[in-house]
């Protein structure tokens, strides 16, 4: 009897336990909790972002660099959020806000402003925000915008060397507001057309508006071509009349592991007392790829400034840059760059600059 009680007891206890799993399996499982990347994608939103901080050391030229406050510094360049919903087709939006001392000048280059224009405190600028409608093969654009000049882009995760080259800073816009279109003529060929108020301003300082004339061509997976053109007014209540800019940028991937980029440009400021004065400059790039994690980019250029554009003081400058880059991991990258500035202006210092960067994206 004794046996037989353990034998029941045992075959309760098996009983009890199946029914329990039963019930626990005719439960349902409770989802998991979605995370903001996976809301964002079912929306369509795309957020995307980065964090620029570097240390600089070296010396300036007033007859280069007339800012010498973020030499042998410490600078929180730019802090940037975008947010973007631009469908293939239909309504669409993008908001591209920066922070830093770069987004402070407005001018996104380091260690440089204008004279007066200290580039030393932050503030928080809108780069780009626009409305955006696409159907078939014509994309239109309303609002703020970046340039389509310069091999070389505001946003320090778009180039490859630290600091910004001399057509990025003397040469080219950062951004427009007013009214863009791409037509989409091919998957190799692309066209632009727009108007707007002019260089870097979201106000018309004229009576006028820049017109801007765009293209885009890659006849091959090794070769693209770029083209633009702008035409208008700047700043008339500075005494600045119409200004034009040719710009023209070439792109050869030599093989999976070199690239070769050429940029010129031409400009031409016409002054409101019926004088102008014009300057021209070419760069040139050469970016190689070891690994994975390792990549280096070596830069030249020479800047023809034959009516004394930049200071009032006729003079040719050039240029090199030499910049290593490590990325350890998919979202940070380290880079170490070396430069060197030379202007023929008489008296002028030749500027020997260093550059320690550290990125964060996402």
């Amino acid at each position: 009897m004794l046996t037989s009680g353990k034998t029941a007891v045992t075959m309760s206890l098996i009983l009890a336990t199946a029914a329990a799993g039963t019930a626990y399996a005719d439960e349902p499982a409770k989802p998991a909790a979605a995370s903001l990347s996976d809301v964002l994608d079912a929306s369509g939103i795309a957020a995307t972002g980065y964090a620029d901080a570097t240390f600089s050391y070296g010396n300036h030229s007033a007859a280069l660099l007339p800012d010498t406050s973020a030499v042998n510094t410490f600078a929180l360049n730019q802090v940037a959020l975008t947010i973007s919903k631009l469908p293939s087709s239909g309504f669409g939006v993008l908001v591209n806000l920066v922070d830093g001392t770069e987004a402070g000048t407005g001018l996104y280059a380091p260690s440089y402003s204008y004279a007066g224009n200290v580039n030393s405190s932050t503030k928080l600028d809108v780069l780009q925000a626009y409305a955006q409608y696409a159907s078939g093969k014509v994309t239109v654009l309303m609002g703020k915008f970046v340039t389509l000049a310069g091999a070389e882009v505001a946003a320090p995760t778009g180039n490859t060397n630290v600091s910004r080259s001399l057509l990025f800073w003397y040469s080219e816009p950062i951004n427009h507001t007013g009214v863009r279109v791409v037509y989409a003529a091919t998957d190799k060929a692309s066209f632009t057309f727009g108007a707007n108020n002019g260089w870097n301003t979201e106000t018309s300082t004229g009576s006028g508006k820049t017109v801007e004339l765009g293209f885009s061509l890659t006849p091959s997976k090794a070769f693209a071509l770029a083209g633009a053109a702008y035409y208008g007014d700047t700043d008339v209540a500075a005494g600045l009349g119409k200004k034009t800019l040719a710009d023209l940028v070439a792109t050869w991937t030599a093989s999976p592991s070199l690239t070769v980029i050429g940029n010129f440009d031409w400009n031409k400021q016409e002054i409101t007392n019926g004088t102008s004065f014009s300057w021209w400059a070419a760069a040139g790039y050469l970016n190689y790829t070891f690994s994975d994690t390792w990549h280096t980019s070596f830069r030249l250029e020479y800047l023809d400034d034959q009516d004394g554009a930049i200071n009032g003081t006729k003079q040719k400058l050039k240029e090199g840059t030499l910049t290593f880059g490590y990325a350890p991991a998919k979202h940070y990258e380290f880079r170490v760059e070396g430069r060197y500035d030379k202007s023929d202006q008489a008296g002028s210092t030749d500027i020997t600059q260093g550059w320690l960067q550290a990125l964060y994206k996402f």
